[in-house]
């Protein structure tokens, strides 16, 4: 059987050393933190939780608490944002981030992805972050919302991925954990003689030095977060070249030109 956890004991899966180190299957905790709002939360590990956001019918209202910091993507539709002295418009692609001390209501008209972290970092306005496509191969586009990149930040990284078609990953072993959801498509990880399958709405935490390859059988999207935030130098890739391979020795020269000009 798949292993598969409630998302509050994600915070406390660090193995012995000598136990194995696996991929966990998250079952999400589904609320609905205001009316007509859907949360979506798969993972939480210490203070920081990564959650989607959906509307179910018309646009919802919602309060960021303070004492959070958030990082949203717009996944589809828009959103609104007001606050004391501004107010921001983000539609789908674009990325938002609210500082922990700031009370801000969200109008939501649409789907988001949301890691929000508890914080006391003494920022007062909202950023709007541009997002970067870190990976453009031929077979895959990595657009990094949030990140070393995108965003300055070495702390974490929130990015979303789009496969183009039947591919796959050189093995890895990075020295960041990685909170994965499939949004589209489908994803198996191979690790060791065994084989993990998520599909679309399923996430799966991968510990941090757990060797793994993707595998994608057809054309897939999915959102991931990393903690800390991914780097060429943390991904462990091991080098692999193929007609099946989804990244190109040109893609990720590009993407190691990024990082280091981060």
């Amino acid at each position: 059987a798949q292993p598969t956890v409630p998302i509050t004991q994600i915070c406390a899966m660090s193995p012995a050393p000598e136990a194995p180190l696996v991929p966990v299957l998250a079952k999400p905790i589904v609320t609905e933190p205001s009316p007509g709002l859907t949360c979506s939360e798969y993972f939480k590990q210490g203070t920081t939780s990564f959650s989607l956001l959906a509307k179910r019918s018309e646009a919802a209202l919602r309060t960021k608490p303070v004492g959070v910091k958030e990082h949203i993507i717009c996944t589809a539709g828009s959103m609104d944002v007001t606050y004391e002295g501004g107010s921001f418009h983000i539609d789908a692609g674009e990325g938002l981030l609210l500082p922990a001390q700031l009370a801000v209501d969200c109008t939501c008209d649409g789907s988001f992805a949301v890691v929000a972290m508890n914080a006391t970092e003494a920022e007062e306005k909202a950023t709007m972050v541009k997002k970067v496509d870190v990976v453009d191969a031929p077979g895959i586009t990595i657009s990094e919302h949030f990140g070393k990149v995108a965003s300055n930040d070495a702390a974490m990284s929130l990015a979303r991925a789009v496969v183009k078609g039947a591919s796959e990953e050189a093995f890895q072993a990075p020295l960041f954990d990685e909170f994965v959801v499939c949004d589209e498509g489908s994803i198996e990880f191979l690790f060791g003689d065994r084989r993990l399958t998520i599909g679309p709405g399923e996430g799966i935490f991968l510990p941090k030095s757990l060797r793994v390859k993707w595998i994608w059988p057809t054309a897939t999207q999915y959102t991931v977060l990393c903690l800390p935030a991914f780097s060429p130098e943390l991904s462990g890739r091991e080098a692999e070249e193929g007609a099946t391979v989804a990244k190109d020795s040109a893609s990720m020269a590009r993407l190691e030109a990024l990082h280091k000009g981060a």
